[in-house]
């Protein structure tokens, strides 16, 4: 071997966590020397726990269901699988979006000969650069179908280890209660990158009329502000919005809330704090 000296290590064969690497020298005399320690946090798989009310509006389903999926880092190769129960799937697929949107599908996923309920991976299967990097985001999720919900029944954001996803429902203000009525029913979609320090929202509302404004705030003060779809007016949402190691604190605390206002309720009409401990997580 020449300098620069190289080598391959496949992260794949380990577990997910931090992990020493050193190199180790002879040379033609026989004499040795170990390099200082190298620490990799490696994260090869993601995972994710399937429920309807990642679905919105949320399907009247108890199903339920597991998502694991493992990346190779260089090759972008995929594997993994997906066990649901309480359901019959009609089709079982990796999608691109954030939690709160709905996206095209990366590939679909075989049932499993033999095993009622699991759905695998295809052989072969890979991640362009640009998928694993969404994958890193949270921004892949899988979402199972069936003949009662043609359009999703359970579905599952991915969430390697630094992100952390909640959905929070929303709830009319005492102030907004009488002015919007029953019928109501609003979500927020939270992804909060704690290692890339960045914030993704997107709140969903059906019942509302006219909504003029939505924002997260972090105690007192406004973390990020939201905005509207231009398609669908009951969206509002942010992306990769960035925050601080203080803000990341405030969430783990449970200082994070989430607001809608409309013109019926200007002060604002819906209303929920973020539930740090509701977050998934890679298990």
């Amino acid at each position: 071997m020449a300098s620069p000296y190289t080598v391959m290590w496949d992260s794949t064969k380990v577990a997910n966590g931090n992990h020493t690497v050193t190199a180790k020298v002879t040379d033609s005399a026989g004499d040795a020397t170990t390099s200082s320690g190298v620490v990799v946090n490696v994260q090869n798989a993601a995972a994710a726990m399937m429920a309807p009310k990642q679905i919105f509006p949320m399907p009247s389903s108890t199903a339920s269901g597991v998502a694991r999926v493992n990346v190779a880092r260089e090759s972008g190769a995929l594997s993994g699988s997906v066990m649901l129960s309480g359901l019959t799937a009609k089709s079982v697929t990796l999608n691109e979006g954030f939690a709160g949107t709905s996206g095209d599908a990366v590939l679909a996923l075989a049932p499993h000969s033999g095993q009622a309920g699991v759905w695998d991976v295809p052989a072969g299967a890979q991640l362009t650069p640009q998928q694993a990097a969404a994958l890193e985001q949270g921004r892949l999720y899988v979402i199972a179908t069936s003949a009662a919900y043609p359009n999703g029944e359970v579905r599952g954001q991915l969430a390697p280890q630094s992100i952390r996803v909640t959905f929070t429902a929303l709830k009319s203000t005492s102030e907004a209660a009488a002015a919007l009525g029953s019928g109501v029913s609003a979500v927020a979609a939270t992804t909060l990158d704690t290692g890339a320090g960045t914030l993704t929202v997107h709140v969903s509302s059906l019942g509302v009329e006219e909504t003029t404004a939505a924002a997260v705030t972090s105690g007192t003060a406004k973390l990020a502000e939201l905005s509207r779809d231009t398609i669908e007016p009951g969206h509002w949402s942010t992306e990769l919005a960035r925050v601080s190691a203080a803000d990341i604190e405030s969430f783990k605390t449970g200082g994070w809330a989430v607001s809608v206002a409309a013109a019926a309720a200007p002060q604002g009409a819906l209303r929920a704090r973020i539930e740090p401990d509701e977050a998934t997580r890679t298990e």
